[in-house]
C-alpha cells in the first residue's frame, strides 16, 4: 500500500493480471501512486472477496474506478463475473493493447504484480469503455465452436504424424491419398507398398477408385525398400490410425451438435450465399453480438484480414493481411468467400472483375472475403436477410 489517501476524491485505476492458479492486482491514482495491491491471491471465493472489500473501501474516496484485466482464455472468467455481479464494469484486454506499456518500462524486469501495474498505468492511458458481454444466448455455441476447434488441431497433428510414417513406409502414397474414414480402414490393411502390390483389387475398391488404385500400384513399383524400423513403424501408424479415427467421429458429433444448436438460434446470417451452417456457426460464435464493431472495417481488423500498411515518407505500401484475428473466424470467412464465388453473384461479380483487371486470384480471394466482412456485418447489423442487389436479379433474368 502507498500513496496518499486523504483529500478530494481522485480516479482510481485497478489493474489485474491472471493466471491458472492465482491473480494479482495493482490500484493506482492519476499521479501513479499504488494505493493498494495484492500478489499471489488464489483463484478462489475466499480471495475474491478480500479483493471486492479492498474495492468497496477505496468507494468513498473514489469518483471513477476503471478496472481492467487480460483476456486469458478461461481463466479470468470467475472473477470477471464475481465483480460484474458486485456491480463493477469490467473491461477486457486483449494482450496485443498493452504489451506496448509493457515493453516500455526502463526495467525489463517482469512478474505479475508488475503486469498488473502496467494493466493499470494502460487503463489510465486508454479510452475509458464498458467491457463486451458476451451474448448469453450464444455460450453453448461458443463452447461447441471452440470443441471443434481443439478436434481440428488434434486432428491435423494425427494427420500429420500419421503421413510421416507413410512417407518413410511408402513413400509417395501420402501425396495420393487423403486421410478420411474410408482411408483410414484401409492403411489399416495395407500401407507398405509390396502390400498395395499384393492386396486384392476388389478388396481395395471398398475404400478407394479404382483411378487411385491404379497410381497407388504404380508408385508402389518404384518404391524403396524399408529399413529395419518397419517393426516399429507398422505398431505406431496402426496406433495413429485408431486415434484419427476415433477423432474423426468426434469431429462428426461436435459438427452435428453445432449444427442443431445454431439451429435453434435462428440466425439469418446463412441467408448470405456462400456462408452454410457449420462456417455460419462458427462466425457467429466469434463475433458474438455485432454491435461491440463501430463499422465493417472494425470487423475486417477483428478477423484479421485487414492489411499491412507500411509508410515512410510519400511512400505508402500494403504487405500480407495483419492474421492478428481469430484464426478460426478467418478460416471460416474465407471458406465462405471460396464458396460465395460459385453461387454468391456479389462476391463472383467483384471477384471476377479484380481478376478481370489483373490482379492475381489469392490478391482477388482476400479482397472478396474483405468484401464479404462487409455483407456479414450489414446482415447481422441491420438484422435482415440478405437481398440480391436488384442489378443482379435483372441480369439473372435476362
Amino acid at each position: 500500500m502507498g500513496g496518499n489517501l486523504t483529500g478530494g476524491k481522485m480516479k482510481i485505476y485497478v489493474g489485474i493480471d491472471m493466471a491458472k492458479d492465482k491473480f494479482d492486482y495493482c490500484t493506482m491514482d492519476d499521479d501513479l501512486n499504488i494505493l493498494f495491491r495484492g500478489d499471489n491471491c488464489h483463484n478462489d471465493r475466499s480471495a475474491f472477496d478480500s479483493f471486492g472489500k479492498t474495492l468497496e473501501d477505496l468507494k468513498p474516496m473514489t469518483r471513477q474506478m476503471t478496472i481492467g484485466m487480460e483476456s486469458t482464455g478461461i481463466y479470468h472468467l470467475p472473477l470477471y463475473m464475481f465483480l460484474r455481479n458486485n456491480g463493477y464494469h469490467v473491461r477486457i484486454l486483449n494482450g496485443l493493447e498493452v504489451r506496448g506499456i509493457k515493453k516500455a518500462r526502463v526495467r525489463k524486469t517482469t512478474n505479475d504484480g508488475i503486469d498488473a501495474q502496467s494493466i493499470a498505468r494502460y487503463l489510465m492511458v486508454s479510452k475509458d469503455m464498458d467491457s463486451y458481454d458476451y451474448p448469453e444466448e450464444l455460450k453453448n455455441l461458443r463452447e461447441l465452436v471452440t470443441a471443434l476447434d481443439i478436434l481440428n488441431t488434434k486432428v491435423v497433428a494425427t494427420k500429420n504424424n500419421i503421413i510421416r510414417i507413410m512417407d518413410m513406409e511408402f513413400r509417395g502414397l501420402s501425396n495420393i491419398l487423403d486421410l478420411d474414414h474410408d482411408t483410414v480402414n484401409l492403411l489399416s490393411k495395407y500401407h507398405t507398398a509390396s502390400d498395395f502390390i499384393s492386396a486384392d483389387e476388389s478388396e481395395m475398391e471398398k475404400y478407394v477408385t479404382k483411378a487411385k488404385i491404379k497410381r497407388i500400384r504404380s508408385v508402389a513399383e518404384k518404391a524403396p525398400e524399408l529399413g529395419n524400423e518397419k517393426k516399429a513403424l507398422d505398431i505406431e501408424l496402426k496406433s495413429l490410425l485408431r486415434i484419427l479415427d476415433l477423432l474423426l467421429v468426434e469431429k462428426e458429433n461436435i459438427t452435428e451438435a453445432m449444427e442443431k444448436e445454431f439451429v435453434t438460434l435462428g440466425q439469418i446470417i446463412t441467408t448470405i450465399p456462400g456462408i452454410g451452417p457449420i462456417t455460419g456457426a462458427v462466425i457467429m460464435a466469434k463475433i458474438g453480438n455485432i454491435e461491440r464493431f463501430e463499422n465493417a472495417g472494425k470487423l475486417v481488423a477483428f478477423s484479421g484480414i485487414d492489411p499491412i500498411i507500411k509508410e515512410s515518407g510519400k511512400i505508402r505500401s500494403e504487405r500480407s493481411i495483419s492474421k492478428r484475428g481469430d484464426p478460426m473466424l478467418r478460416t471460416a470467412i474465407y471458406q465462405s468467400t471460396v464458396s460465395a464465388i460459385r453461387c454468391n453473384p456479389v462476391i463472383s461479380d467483384f471477384y471476377h472483375r479484380l481478376t478481370g483487371r489483373g490482379v492475381p486470384k489469392k490478391k482477388a480471394l482476400i479482397a472478396s472475403s474483405r468484401k464479404m466482412c462487409h455483407i456479414i456485418f450489414s446482415v447481422m447489423h441491420n438484422n435482415k436477410p440478405f437481398e440480391v442487389p436488384e442489378k443482379f436479379r435483372k441480369e439473372s433474368a435476362s
